[in-house]
């Protein structure tokens, strides 16, 4: 990865909103962490791409509807853009657990498909996530990855105790050059 990676892909759940045990099905449950926020629009302000990748299995299941998981993602992209940031495209596995895809997290399929889209390489390209699945897909994508402690980002780190940790996204961004 070089230092400045020109894309940036980043989990959802448990990375930009806090993880719920049954998932945010309705926009009220997206709870944002304001600090993961803005530590995006910092990063996004400073002319580099940010992609969303995230598993969204409560499609497939039918536990929210299309219009909902609409409303819900339309929530937290505003956040974003009230915070002045932006992100470039957003990449949705909607599948079930029980009906895996090579797109849907540890397959690299949404990653792959992100870097084509922007045209870059896995070397100029960066991943952080809170799940072990984060890690398996960056590693299957040759993408660098960066582990956060919010969501399930604690026991991540006691699984796979040798993923580089970050308390925060915050932190985790804070060599790249953008800071909130």
């Amino acid at each position: 990865m070089t230092r400045f990676p020109r894309l940036l892909l980043l989990d959802r759940d448990g990375v930009l909103n806090e993880d719920r045990p049954a998932s945010v099905r309705h926009r009220d449950d997206l709870a944002l962490i304001p600090e993961a926020i803005a530590a995006l629009a910092a990063y996004s302000r400073s002319g580099r791409a940010v992609a969303l990748v995230t598993n969204q299995g409560i499609l497939g299941r039918g536990h929210v509807s299309k219009a909902e998981f609409c409303a819900i993602q339309t929530k937290l992209i505003t956040a974003i853009a009230a915070a002045g940031g932006r992100l470039v495209s957003v990449h949705i596995a909607p599948d079930a657990r029980d009906g895996l895809s090579d797109r849907r997290k540890p397959g690299p399929g949404m990653l792959l498909e992100a870097m084509r889209q922007h045209r870059v390489s896995p070397a100029e390209t960066l991943f952080i996530g809170d799940a072990v699945t984060d890690a398996e897909a960056a590693q299957a994508a040759a993408v660098a990855f960066r582990l956060v402690l919010t969501g399930k980002g604690r026991a991540s780190a006691i699984a796979r105790p040798e993923l580089p940790a970050f308390a925060t996204l915050a932190e985790a961004l804070a060599d790249l050059g953008a800071s909130a």
